[in-house]
């Protein structure tokens, strides 16, 4: 007994000893937060956007910052010092006690000759963050990562802002990607004379605006999503802290733009279409997943977005078994054409023939494991992976049925 008490004092010891290790290990290389704030000043008259990115506590844990822009768009770059700008893109090496960068960029854009993607009025602008924050790709001493916020100066009128992003007490922003160690703000902003409508379902906030007297519905639109909610949360698992959905009238294009954590929708848009998929049940898709093709598998996330914009609405009540039958018969019937989903840009045509491959494939999963997977299985694995080949769908969709789908032996995929 006595020596029994004496091994276990000493594995008590050695396990002591481990976790110390372990500890001083794991704080070897310690995070070193470096403070970043991007302050935007609207500039109306000139259809264009003043930016600042002021480094504060921890400035001199960045070595060097390479900025990549549009020089169309973007002008009057300086910085405090060490600023060399070359065509479309500028080297910074901060320097000094309090060092910053400043520019002007463009706001408005045109999609097509009709329509806008960006926009800027007298009374309300609305784009997107990583058109008008340069690309940045930044040298930083080891363990160092942002903090970084943005704040906006709004002139005199303009009374609100919004964005995919959580907001603090004191009306800045906080902007935090994981992904990155130099921080920066991407997806849809809107600003200006707007009117939001906002929820918290669950654990995201949701934020519904659009310029005041636009006919976007705000509240149809957060109500259809509180409706939504419950099988996005079911079918995709986690979702973000924060998605915004902005809408705006003509002559903003007339569809929906996907974009991180946030979604664009054109006020004149219903919420589900006579074809009864759902633009916004799509692009919320596309926001929560962030699933994007590669090598040439675009229809992929095409596919994904479109199938559950049937399927969402579908498990929540919002149609019939013959409603939801019928739907997926003019799929069908659109996509029968279809030879190849292989493509950098899937058309039409094209996603609705992904929806019908999609649905085989989920009920075949259904079938072989006896109902206790399916096709949201799959899209959780793709959601890990973010950018994904048609080699990995059909890798995910084997891993969750125990083997290879006779839906995937299709020429379609090659």
């Amino acid at each position: 007994m006595v020596r029994a008490r004496g091994l276990g004092t000493q594995l008590v010891v050695a396990a002591l000893l481990f976790s110390a290790a372990s500890a001083i290990a794991a704080n070897s290389n310690p995070i070193r937060p470096f403070d970043v704030q991007y302050i935007v000043e609207p500039l109306p008259a000139s259809d264009q956007l003043r930016v600042s990115i002021a480094l504060g506590n921890g400035h001199d844990l960045v070595k060097e910052v390479t900025l990549k822009f549009d020089a169309k768009r973007f002008s009057q770059l300086k910085a405090n010092a060490g600023l060399s700008i070359g065509q479309g893109s500028a080297v910074w090496v901060p320097t000094g006690s309090a060092p910053s960068l400043s520019y002007l960029v463009k706001v408005t854009h045109r999609k097509d000759q009709d329509s806008y993607n960006a926009r800027m009025t007298p009374k309300w602008a609305l784009f997107r963050g990583d058109k008008v924050f340069p690309g940045i790709k930044a040298r930083l001493k080891k363990g160092a990562r942002s903090r970084a916020t943005m704040r906006f100066k709004m002139p005199a009128d303009w009374t609100n802002v919004d964005a995919g992003y959580l907001r603090r007490q004191d009306d800045s922003f906080l902007i935090d990607n994981p992904e990155r160690h130099f921080d920066r703000p991407v997806g849809w902003i809107i600003a200006g004379q707007v009117g939001t409508r906002r929820d918290q379902l669950g654990l995201t906030e949701v934020s519904v605006a659009a310029p005041k007297g636009d006919p976007l519905d705000r509240m149809d639109a957060l109500t259809f999503i509180n409706f939504a909610w419950p099988t996005i949360e079911s079918a995709f698992g986690k979702t973000p802290p924060k998605i915004l959905i902005a809408g705006a009238g003509d002559p903003m294009w007339r569809g929906g733009l996907s974009a991180s954590n946030s979604l664009f929708l054109h006020s004149e848009r219903p919420l589900v279409s006579e074809n009864a998929t759902s633009t916004l049940l799509h692009e919320l898709t596309h926001v929560v997943t962030r699933i994007r093709g590669k090598e040439r598998s675009d229809w992929i996330a095409e596919g994904i977005a479109e199938f559950y914009s049937i399927e969402l609405s579908y498990r929540a009540g919002g149609m019939t078994e013959t409603r939801y039958a019928a739907v997926h018969q003019d799929l069908r019937q659109w996509g029968k054409p279809v030879t190849s989903l292989r493509g950098d840009h899937s058309t039409g045509p094209q996603t609705a023939r992904a929806v019908q491959l999609l649905k085989a494939v989920d009920t075949e999963i259904r079938t072989r494991t006896k109902g206790k997977k399916d096709l949201d299985d799959v899209t959780r694995i793709l959601r890990a992976g973010r950018k994904v080949s048609t080699a990995d769908f059909i890798k995910a969709c084997e891993t969750v049925a125990g083997g290879k789908l006779d839906a995937l032996t299709t020429p379609l995929l090659r």
